[in-house]
């Protein structure tokens, strides 16, 4: 999410004719429940980017009609602000602030809008359900949120974790699966629905607050594939309906669950067991709030604060000693700047120690990887040449997962650097020495990388 505020005005020229807004831009209103002092108002393109404006701008741009001159814009706004505004300076809103970010149509050659760029984001997306298919799905399961069913989900969950750890065990589903490996493709393929399934539950939480899911699809987030659902305009809910956006796919977890559990009185299939245990795992996988999980959006609900990893700088800047006071930070109300700093001061050192270990280990790790999908694949021929084709299937999948992670991790160190160098780039503009001192600065990481590398043997072995 983007955040724009306004600034002082002068003189820019009139536009050529009465402005209007871009095709497919939505105007969500004021961001009701925030962490702000002033609770700003969203603005969406067409692309699906979300901009976080001011009240003066939202209002500028709710009255941009295409039939509106900046006179006549002026004037409503300055009713409803209750202080003068002038044409002159409701062109230059428009003309600086408004139309560089995609929100006022162009005449002429489209011109690419700026869009975010968020730390730790999924890349490479795919849809999986179009929009319209999503909203479907989100109306025909929205029942399932209404509270006597939820609290009877709930209940019987609980029940059958009762009976699963205290009664029954998961040794007999063990068992069938060193019996029969070739079942771990039954885990694997419901595992995946079971993700899926998660993601209807996002869309239903969405539209049963009012408001419309945008598309399901799956992308690539650090190293591995993930599916996502675009809720983006359940911004326009409270922070009730945005947190039931946010839970509803653990919710359908539950579900999810209370159907395997129905399959298993049916067929007494211990495998089925296993697989509510794998779906209680990544039901607690996906309330971590330290990356872009399910917890990581309850906690930016629960706060009032979009984008939690863009505060990480601000807050980082705001603690130095005689630093400028960001208004990022200090236009938070104090308890959301209170939570948000708390956060901040968790997810740095998680981070570091993450990024670091895994640059450090990079060759190590992937040569690891590289040797596991070469004995898969020798396995996977062994298996075809005796017909047990199921065995290669399995094969098969987890020669895809290690070439996806080594890809993967070549694609986020590609992105780190990247990124680094951006904005190394973008510190040193304009200033010869910095733009030295930045370059000498990334050949000596370079080098010293590949050093420890090198002494390390992490070159040697494939």
């Amino acid at each position: 999410m983007q955040e724009v505020a306004s600034g002082q005005w002068s003189r820019s020229g009139e536009p050529a004719g009465p402005p209007r807004l871009a095709d497919g831009v939505e105007l969500l209103g004021e961001f009701k429940d925030s962490g702000y002092r002033e609770p700003p108002s969203l603005i969406r393109r067409a692309d699906g980017q979300v901009i976080q404006m001011s009240r003066l701008l939202y209002l500028v741009a709710s009255l941009i009609d295409g039939t509106r001159a900046p006179a006549g814009i002026a004037e409503v706004a300055s009713r409803r602000l209750g202080r003068t505004l002038t044409a002159e300076q409701v062109g230059y809103v428009i003309d600086t602030k408004l139309r560089p970010l995609g929100i006022i149509a162009r005449e002429g050659p489209p011109v690419t809008a700026p869009t975010a760029n968020p730390l730790l984001a999924l890349r490479a997306r795919g849809t999986l359900l179009p929009e319209r298919a999503a909203n479907i799905a989100g109306t025909f399961f929205r029942p399932l949120f209404r509270p006597p069913v939820m609290v009877a989900v709930i209940v019987s969950v609980a029940a059958v974790d009762y009976w699963l750890l205290s009664a029954h065990g998961l040794s007999a589903a063990f068992h069938q699966v060193l019996d029969n490996p070739a079942d771990l493709l039954i885990v694997a393929g419901l595992t995946i629905i079971s993700a899926m399934f998660h993601e209807c539950g996002h869309a239903a939480g969405c539209r049963y607050g009012g408001a419309r899911p945008g598309r399901i699809g799956v992308g690539i987030y650090l190293v591995w594939p993930a599916f996502f659902t675009n809720v983006t305009d359940s911004y326009r809910l409270s922070r009730a309906g945005r947190l039931r956006t946010d839970l509803g796919g653990v919710y359908f977890n539950l579900i999810f669950i209370l159907a395997l559990a129905g399959i298993y009185e049916g067929t007494s299939s211990e495998i089925l067991l296993l697989v509510i245990a794998v779906t209680h795992l990544e039901m607690l996988e996906q309330l971590l709030p330290f990356i872009r999980f399910d917890g990581y959006f309850i906690l930016s609900d629960i706060v009032g604060v979009p984008d939690l990893f863009a505060r990480v700088a601000p807050v980082v800047k705001s603690a130095l000693p005689h630093a400028a006071a960001d208004p990022r930070v200090t236009g938070l109300r104090p308890r959301a700047r209170m939570v948000i700093t708390s956060w901040v001061l968790s997810v740095i050192p998680l981070i570091i120690v993450m990024l670091g270990y895994f640059l450090l280990r990079l060759p190590d790790v992937n040569r690891a990887l590289w040797h596991s999908a070469s004995q898969q694949a020798h396995l996977m021929g062994t298996a075809l040449a005796g017909h047990h084709f199921a065995a290669a299937a399995i094969d098969a999948i987890s020669i895809t997962l290690v070439v996806m992670s080594i890809a993967g991790s070549v694609y986020v160190v590609t992105g780190l650097a990247r990124r680094a160098w951006t904005l190394g780039l973008r510190w040193s503009a304009g200033r010869p020495a910095r733009r030295l001192g930045t370059a000498a600065t990334a050949i000596a990481a370079t080098t010293l990388l590949a050093i420890f590398w090198a002494v390390q043997g992490q070159f040697e072995g494939w």
